[in-house]
């Protein structure tokens, strides 16, 4: 009787092991057959960006560990990333403090003069010690540019953003959410949440008492664009997005590239400028125009409604591609491009900028923001930096030399540059802006800068800017104070040709002189719209 029991038993065990193996034999075949089709997919050609993305796939399918990289080199060049303060908001432990010091670089792209390359790497970089690291993550998101980032308790978040084809002819634009723990796992978690924006890039997001604000953007087809100035909100702690504005509703126009900033105490959010296209005056609807804006909205994160506010001060002109950050009770915007069409569009004039405009949210007030020489006292400023113009003339007189905001370049155009009213192949005038015998040193004029404030000195890091007949693409470091405002330093002059530019002197610049500190009077000069 017992021997027939443990028989039966063995029998049950053995049937056991047996259907464990063939259970893990099936899983093994099904990874397998999983494998091949990744492999099949990644075959395409490499302007197939569902191949791209399979590949960089398979790629990281053999990182198992997360992995941080101390004192690397520093990031490539590359614009369309995003620049993080992690600041008050580094999680808490032992690495809070030191943290509090550090920016996070994420993603970006760069173009060659032949293709473009997007990233999809991750940096720390400690401003207290003047480091890189560099972070490899496990199943982190794919490779993006033109995506939104704010940290938020110890966590790193990041939006949307787009894939672009080497040839740029296709894109692949995202709408997914993703955060990374700061606390030290480097742990990647796409947070799956049901509604939110659609797919874009271009778009701007604000954090402002613990819930996200996005405005605007765009999705590009490859054939067909169409801009964004839907509001949404995301509130962090509950993970749930929620739409606000009704049609008709009073709002800025769609719009991407623009600069947008929070007044958290007052409870506000403003957006200023940005760019998009409009249909031109031709009857097939393939004219397109581009338009650069200026205009200044409110946004009542109370009643979530806009209102629009007049322009006062001594305010920037048009511009696109700048970048605006927070400190204190201003908002600080640096560089920029404006395009100015002339002769029905045969002739285009760029002016790259590498000036700097505060916003006092306070007074809602502009003031420029002049630079003086190290060592030189408190009253005594700089002249402004000049302004860049680059003037495009098309081989074929009929063809309309249109700026995207992503690139502003006329490729397959001649190109002649001019500085002080002389066509010159130079795009950057030798002349050194002087003032008691001091020197100022400006980054050199650019688009599409990434800022971030630490306590109260800002960092600028990379950019692109047009060079007579390519688009060079930064990475050079910079640093300001704020409070000071005694003088550019650079903490990495990079590895462009182009790593600084040194500004001239000009009797327009006059009316700068004698400017109080960062958020005072300025001048009584009103510009009203």
């Amino acid at each position: 009787m017992g021997k027939g029991r443990d028989k039966k038993k063995k029998s049950r065990a053995n049937a056991g092991v047996k259907k464990a193996h063939n259970q893990g034999r099936r899983e093994e075949l099904n990874e397998q057959k999983r494998g091949r089709r990744e492999e099949r997919k990644a075959k395409g050609g490499e302007d197939d960006i569902q191949s791209l993305l399979a590949q960089i796939a398979l790629q990281e399918k053999g990182n198992k560990t997360c992995k941080v990289l101390d004192d690397v080199a520093p990031p490539s060049p590359r614009c369309n990333c995003t620049f993080t303060a992690v600041g008050s908001q580094a999680a808490a432990g032992s690495q809070g403090s030191s943290a509090k010091h550090d920016v996070i670089l994420y993603g970006g792209e760069f173009y060659d003069g032949r293709k473009t390359y997007v990233y999809g790497d991750l940096y720390r970089y400690s401003a207290k010690k003047g480091t890189w690291s560099l972070v490899q993550g496990v199943k982190p998101p794919k490779p993006r540019s033109g995506h939104q980032s704010f940290v938020h308790r110890g966590y790193f978040y990041t939006f949307g953003g787009e894939y672009t084809s080497p040839n740029q002819k296709n894109f692949n634009h995202y709408r997914d959410l993703w955060r990374l723990d700061l606390s030290g796992t480097w742990e990647w978690e796409q947070l799956s949440l049901k509604g939110g924006p659609s797919a874009r890039s271009g778009h701007r997001i604000v954090l402002a008492k613990g819930t996200a604000v996005l405005f605007g953007g765009f999705y590009d087809t490859g054939k067909d664009m169409k801009y964004y100035n839907d509001l949404w909100t995301l509130d962090i702690d509950n993970l749930k997005w929620a739409s606000h504005g009704q049609p008709g509703q009073l709002a800025p126009s769609p719009r991407s590239a623009c600069q947008m900033f929070a007044d958290e105490a007052q409870g506000k959010v403003y957006v200023h400028g940005g760019y998009s296209k409009v249909a031109g005056d031709s009857k097939d609807g393939l004219d397109e125009k581009g338009v650069t804006h200026d205009d200044l909205w409110e946004l009542d994160l109370q009643t979530m409604r806009w209102s629009r506010v007049k322009k006062s001060g001594i305010a920037p002109g048009k511009r696109a591609g700048s970048t605006i950050v927070t400190h204190k009770r201003n908002a600080v915007m640096f560089g920029g491009v404006v395009d100015h069409e002339a002769e029905d569009g045969e002739v285009l004039v760029s002016e790259f900028f590498n000036d700097m405009f505060n916003f006092h949210l306070d007074k809602h007030r502009w003031f420029p923001m002049a630079v003086r020489p190290p060592g030189s006292a408190a009253g005594v400023r700089a002249a402004q930096s000049r302004m860049v113009q680059r003037v495009a003339r098309e081989d074929d007189a009929a063809a309309k030399i249109q700026a995207h905001f992503r690139g502003y370049s006329v490729r397959k155009a001649y190109k002649a540059y001019k500085i002080g009213g002389k066509v010159n192949e130079l795009l950057y005038s030798p002349a050194v802006c002087r003032l008691a015998g001091g020197k100022v040193v400006y980054p050199v004029p650019r688009i599409k800068a990434s800022m971030a404030v630490i306590d109260n000195v800002l960092w600028l890091y990379g950019g692109t800017v047009e060079d007579v007949d390519k688009e060079t693409t930064l990475d050079d470091l910079w640093c300001i104070n704020l409070n000071k405002l005694d003088g550019w330093t650079c903490i990495h002059k990079g590895t462009a040709d182009v790593s600084q530019w040194e500004g001239s002197d000009d009797d327009d610049d006059d009316d700068m002189d004698g400017m109080d500190d960062m958020g005072s009077s300025g001048s009584d000069e009103e510009m009203e719209e």
